[in-house]
C-alpha cells in the first residue's frame, strides 16, 4: 500500500520543482529587462541634464545678444555714425544629443 501512495507525492514534488525552475528562469529574464530599463533611464537622465545645461547656456547667450542688439541700436543715434551699417549675424547652433 505504501508503494501506491509514494508515486503521487513524487510526481507532485517533481511538478513543484519544475515550477520553481521555470519561475527562476522567468526571474532572470525579468532582471535582464529591469537592467536594460535602468540603463535607458540613466542615459535619458544624462541627456536631460546635458540639454538643461545647453539650454541654460543658450538662455545666457540670448540675454547677452539682446544686450548687444540694444547697444548697436542705441549707437545709431551717436554723432558721426550716421550712415554706419550694423548687422547682427544670425547663428544657428545644432546640438548632438548622442541618442
Amino acid at each position: 500500500e505504501r508503494a501506491t501512495v509514494m508515486p503521487p507525492l513524487n510526481t507532485e514534488r517533481a511538478e513543484r520543482i519544475e515550477e520553481v525552475r521555470k519561475a527562476q528562469i522567468e526571474l532572470v529574464n525579468e532582471k535582464e529587462k529591469l537592467e536594460d530599463l535602468e540603463s535607458a533611464v540613466t542615459k535619458l537622465e544624462q541627456v536631460t541634464r546635458d540639454t538643461e545645461d545647453t539650454c541654460q547656456n543658450e538662455e545666457l547667450g540670448s540675454e547677452y545678444l539682446e544686450a548687444v542688439r540694444t547697444l548697436v541700436k542705441s549707437m545709431k543715434n551717436c554723432p558721426g555714425l550716421t550712415g554706419a551699417v550694423f548687422e547682427i549675424p544670425a547663428f544657428r547652433k545644432t546640438v548632438d544629443l548622442g541618442v
